[in-house]
């Protein structure tokens, strides 16, 4: 896949651009869902997507080699996953992996709705295959569901969320809906509780199901409203995705501290150059290193082996001598810090980012950056949101 022609102008460089371009891709005052986005797009390298593609492509080789003790259990491999990274000075540095990633259908609605940003911008949505496109993500449903189930037909996907009405996302829920809907593959929108199973057959709401499109954040299945979606998973009689094998296959935070273990040694060397190359440095938090840990803490970044979206998770310079007594009690890695960049959205105001990669099987789906505000990504600040992303040279 090649990039249109870009011209060398400085001008048009992705970092001279974020610093500079306050202009407006999105008229929220006429977009559905207009609370999720920023109006301001964001700027991306064709080097550091080319890096990013790189990493997830050896990254992807090297699960296959058994990271997770129940990576060979599974048909599945996770709907929606993500690569969420920032970027520096030795190009992009991830943050983490998501199996239940939110915000690709959102990113798909923004892009139908963009507007021309900095007339004579080249490169402006160009790069074939890295735009949300809704053929795609229908496809990615109907090659998850072959997987377990080749020879039927995907005909009813139930989306699975406690509460869903009540869901931040729950926007999300109803544009996945409309769109599998609009492919001739009907979808309904149900909690756990309303799954059931009778003859062999996965049920929501007394309607038989094919694939449930997993939002839970159980992620292990364990609590007791999960107990027949566990089944549902366990016995086989439904895709369940993303599930508890591709979670610890791929999100699971301890897996980020093997890739820079001694465990590693047996994996490509090739392909875990390119991995450390845009992983910080992960460890173990252990009794052993605690306290060199606690010296240098200003150096690392604390998460819980289990979190998710941002839970548990905290910046060394920010630690207190009562949240480090938790920490070193285990269950937490350490990473090294890798401050965010800033992209200036207005005169006189910058926000923090990061950039999202959506997958599936280690194909690119789309792209979106977050802007924000404080410690980690959120919602609450003025200008923030999800970015469309413009690649440029």
């Amino acid at each position: 896949m090649l990039l249109k022609k870009i011209t060398n102008n400085e001008v048009f460089k992705a970092e001279f651009l974020n610093e500079h371009c306050h202009c407006s891709t999105l008229d929220k005052s006429s977009l559905e869902h207009a609370q999720f986005f920023s109006e301001h797009p964001h700027f991306l390298s064709l080097d550091n997507l080319q890096q990013m593609q790189a990493f997830i492509e050896a990254h992807e080789r090297l699960i296959s080699y058994g990271l997770s003790p129940i990576a060979d259990k599974q048909d599945e491999r996770g709907i929606f996953n993500s690569y969420d990274f920032h970027i520096s000075d030795n190009g992009p540095q991830l943050i983490e992996i998501n199996t239940n990633a939110a915000g690709a259908l959102l990113g798909l609605h923004a892009e139908r709705k963009m507007l021309q940003c900095c007339e004579g911008l080249p490169g402006y949505l160009s790069y074939p295959g890295f735009g949300f496109d809704a053929e795609k993500i229908v496809a990615m449903f109907r090659r998850e569901f072959a997987l377990r189930f080749p020879d039927r037909l995907l005909t009813r996907v139930a989306i699975v969320d406690e509460n869903p009405t009540a869901q931040f996302f729950y926007s999300e829920f109803v544009l996945v809906q409309e769109l599998l809907q609009s492919h001739g593959i009907d979808a309904v929108i149900v909690p756990p509780e309303a799954l059931s199973i009778s003859g062999g057959v996965a049920y929501a709401n007394e309607m038989p199901i094919d694939f449930i499109y997993n939002r839970l954040t159980d992620f292990s299945l364990q609590e007791a409203g999960s107990a027949t979606l566990r089944q549902i998973f366990e016995q086989g009689i439904a895709t369940v995705s993303p599930n508890p094998a591709v979670h610890a296959l791929y999100a699971r935070k301890a897996n980020l501290a093997l890739l820079w273990s001694e465990a590693a040694a047996n994996l490509p060397q090739s392909d875990l150059a390119v991995v450390r190359a845009h992983l910080p440095e992960t460890i173990f938090v252990t009794p052993e290193n605690a306290d060199l840990l606690w010296s240098k803490k200003k150096e690392w970044f604390f998460k819980p082996v289990d979190g998710y979206g941002g839970k548990g998770v905290y910046r060394g310079d920010k630690l207190t001598t009562r949240v480090w007594q938790h920490i070193k009690e285990g269950g937490y890695i350490a990473q090294r810090y890798v401050a965010p960049r800033e992209r200036q959205v207005i005169k006189d105001m910058n926000l923090k980012y990061d950039v999202r990669v959506y997958t599936y099987a280690g194909e690119i789906l789309g792209l979106m950056a977050r802007y924000y505000q404080g410690q980690t990504t959120n919602f609450r600040t003025e200008h923030g949101g999800l970015a469309s992303v413009l690649v440029t040279n």
